[in-house]
């Protein structure tokens, strides 16, 4: 038996350090959600992406929101603020 994906994400601690509550809220919310449905190669790709953002985030300013906004558009998800009609 596979471990509780949320269990794992929400017990390693480095996944939102550095991150205010609200940041971290929305950061955990999002890799939650899709790791609903993720097989253990996909989680630790998801926790990888988790610790990037982070550090993306808290290294160079960039809000979290925007981040996983680039994500959701590079994966065919979501679309480019300046190109919205």
């Amino acid at each position: 038996m596979r471990d509780d994906p949320a269990h794992l994400l929400l017990e390693d601690e480095a996944l939102t350090d550095g991150l205010t509550d609200e940041e971290a809220e929305t950061l955990l919310s999002w890799l939650l959600g899709l790791a609903q449905e993720a097989g253990p190669a996909q989680l630790a790709h998801l926790r990888r992406l988790g610790h990037e953002i982070t550090r993306l985030s808290r290294d160079y300013g960039v809000p979290v929101e925007d981040l996983i906004a680039l994500v959701e558009l590079a994966w065919g998800e979501g679309e480019a603020p300046g190109l919205q009609a």
